[in-house]
């Protein structure tokens, strides 16, 4: 149990460097200069010590300095040790975006990506695999039918289209739910009801899910039909045993733990979901505030979401390896 907790943590440790280093290395050599950006033009406004300053301030600084030249000639590995060194210390930096520390900003808003991201997983699990259980139980006849090229068009949907078309009908045709944000603007997310707050996640949660459920839906139907053509559930039916008894003991058992390894497996196509819908819906998460700190080259708020979404991807994909390990006992990763 030891050994496998100290390698877990230093796959998790290997893994956050490697993120870590090639976030930097793709801003170090990026051809936009934050310092430049965040003057929007008036470099030549900033002296060179007052350009000096910013680039400390915007988490750019380093042994190296900061050359006039643009970010492509950063020395940009002392930056990544010194912004290490910080993190070890548990200081992620200071958002000029938002103007409070960055752990500030991660910690509010990482806190509604887990509600929209946990829901829209848990409803993708629940109506997937009913839906692909009912496809692979009524297979091939009216009702697979039906369910199947769902799934198929739900596969070939883009998710800012269904988003757009989601705003479009229910909030703005039948105006059955707010078409964006977490909250309604008078109020902030933790003063509103629970009523209020489901309505205003309803919509990126359902559109999230719908994205993310179509390949539990033809899994779990193919893992459904080679389970009952399979000799247990014959035996069972030549006894006499019920259509029902042969679902429970037979069917559910041996097809829900592959499609929750499937669904675990699939975190990281979640969390890349979650920035489409945040960003489509204005709503305040993790994945919104890692575009806009892209786009207002806010390195500090920048780094420390990458970071964060790492370690999620981390856990979702460990989480499908535990459950695997447990389907399969005789293979050892």
């Amino acid at each position: 149990m030891m050994f496998s907790i100290f390698r877990t943590s230093i796959r998790l440790g290997l893994q956050l460097l490697l993120v870590v280093v090639l976030a930097w290395g793709l801003l170090a050599f990026s051809p936009l200069d934050p310092v430049t950006q965040y003057l929007d033009g008036n470099v030549f406004a900033a002296s060179a010590a007052q350009k000096a300053l910013l680039a400390e301030r915007l988490g750019l600084s380093g042994s190296g300095g900061v050359p006039d030249g643009g970010s492509s000639g950063v020395h940009w590995w002392p930056v990544v040790s010194q912004w290490l060194a910080n993190l070890i210390r548990g200081d992620m930096g200071f958002s000029n975006l938002y103007r409070q520390p960055v752990l500030d900003v991660l910690w509010a808003r990482g806190q509604l990506s887990l509600l929209l991201m946990g829901s829209s997983w848990l409803l993708a699990l629940l109506v997937g695999y009913v839906l692909g259980l009912l496809a692979g139980l009524f297979s091939y006849r009216w009702v697979d039918s039906i369910i199947r090229t769902f799934a198929w068009v739900l596969a070939a949907i883009p998710p800012f289209w269904l988003g757009m078309v989601m705003i479009a009908l229910f909030a703005v045709k039948l105006q059955w739910a707010p078409a964006c944000c977490a909250a309604p603007y008078h109020s902030s997310f933790g003063d509103q009801g629970m009523a209020s707050m489901l309505l205003h996640l309803v919509l990126p949660m359902t559109t999230l899910a719908l994205v993310y459920m179509a390949p539990l839906i033809l899994h779990t139907r193919e893992k459904v039909i080679d389970v009952l053509a399979d000799s247990p559930v014959q035996y069972a039916r030549l006894h006499g045993q019920s259509v029902m008894a042969q679902i429970r003991f037979h069917v559910v058992k041996n097809s829900l733990l592959p499609a929750l390894v499937l669904h675990l497996a699939c975190f990281a196509e979640l969390f890349s979901g979650s920035i489409l819908a945040e960003t489509i819906f204005n709503y305040p998460g993790l994945g919104q505030t890692l575009v806009k700190a892209g786009l207002a080259n806010d390195v500090a708020l920048f780094m420390g979401a990458t970071l964060i979404s790492a370690v999620l991807v981390f856990v979702g994909n460990m989480a499908a390896s535990l459950f695997a390990a447990g389907l399969t006992p005789g293979v050892r990763g």
